[in-house]
């Protein structure tokens, strides 16, 4: 009896359910299911592809299909095989049990794991370059604005904005064009960058907000304090965020509220400088006008207590000195005095 040979030719993909209800959603980006079901397909087709050629169907680097084969991996799902000729996947059978809690909960985007930073070659950059005209027109625009010939180095780095942070191309030319008219350097630049990937800046007026609230106004304040030589730290930045956005005070009133501080303190205490700018803010002071009306207001209360304390120091006609009392809460008084009865 001859033996019986198989083919599937379908032209459906089947899905496992539990993939659907379980996995599918798991990513933060929609494109790793996908590729995982377009390799699926391939998988049971009978089919070879490329990294590269996946990159190109799904208009994604080469560098982020292997991300997605690791990602997969690490879920559980795929199990590679690398050998120097070829990369072997093996698809495992989607368990729910087998899911990681860590997954389960939340999943990171590889793109923001600052420890893998990916490097470019140059076979990849001509290919993106060549693939995706916004990448090409980025590169030529950082040449002109940083006024030299980029290195691979640079060309890498600058790539890696929008591939490893996913930096909009707008939010990276704001940051070029800062740094370009400021003398800073690409290992600066990448600071900002990833600064920026933290902090959700993701189109052009969020970086161009940031830019004048920590470069102008942060620098403004500082200097208030007379410091020039360092950039304020974490807390810092957090009074300075408070007194611009939350009570929305001017800086003129910021740089009297500071001068304030240095005056009655002898030193530097953004603690005080809060203290005076939310006492001016809950008694609704909004221009210098205004702080020296309250100025003027407190003078006068405290010339006329003085006076009085002048006029109580001296003698009554029956020989007593007159003090200022001081007010008690009688309920407290009467349950002291209840208290110390119950005692005798």
């Amino acid at each position: 009896m001859s033996s019986i040979n198989f083919k599937l030719n379908w032209a459906v993909t089947p899905v496992s359910n539990i993939f659907i209800e379980e996995y599918m959603t798991m990513p933060n980006y929609p494109v790793y299911s996908l590729v995982y079901i377009y390799a699926l397909k391939k998988a049971i087709a009978g089919e070879s592809i490329t990294n590269e050629q996946i990159a190109e169907h799904f208009r994604i680097m080469e560098s982020e299909v292997t991300k997605i084969w690791n990602y997969w991996e690490n879920a559980g799902l795929l199990k590679q095989n690398q050998s120097q000729a070829e990369l072997e996947l093996e698809f495992l059978t989607p368990d729910s049990r087998l899911i990681k809690p860590d997954l389960q909960k939340i999943v990171e985007h590889p793109k923001l794991r600052r420890e893998n930073k990916p490097v470019y070659d140059p076979a990849e950059i001509n290919r993106i370059r060549g693939h995706d005209k916004q990448i090409g027109e980025l590169l030529s625009t950082a040449e002109g604005l940083l006024k030299k010939p980029l290195s691979a180095n640079d060309i890498s780095t600058i790539v890696s904005f929008y591939d490893w942070l996913g930096l909009p191309i707008e939010v990276i030319y704001v940051l070029l064009s800062y740094c370009s008219n400021n003398g800073k350097g690409m290992r600066y630049m990448e600071k900002v960058a990833i600064d920026w990937a933290d902090k959700g800046i993701c189109d052009q007026d969020a970086a161009e907000d940031y830019l004048d609230l920590y470069i102008v106004q942060y620098r403004k304040i500082m200097r208030y304090y007379g410091i020039t030589d360092r950039s304020p730290d974490e807390k810092e930045q957090s009074y300075m965020s408070s007194w611009i956005k939350k009570l929305n005070m001017p800086l003129e009133l910021v740089k009297e509220a500071c001068s304030r501080t240095i005056q009655n303190t002898g030193k530097v205490s953004f603690a005080y400088t809060n203290k005076i700018l939310n006492d001016w803010h809950n008694a609704g002071i909004e221009s210098m006008g205004q702080v020296k009306q309250l100025d003027e207001e407190y003078a006068r209360k405290a010339a006329q207590n003085k006076a009085a304390r002048q006029h109580g120091d001296k003698k009554t006609a029956d020989g007593f000195t007159n003090y200022d009392q001081r007010s008690y809460d009688s309920d407290l008084l009467d349950s002291i005095i209840n208290s110390g009865l119950d005692d005798v």
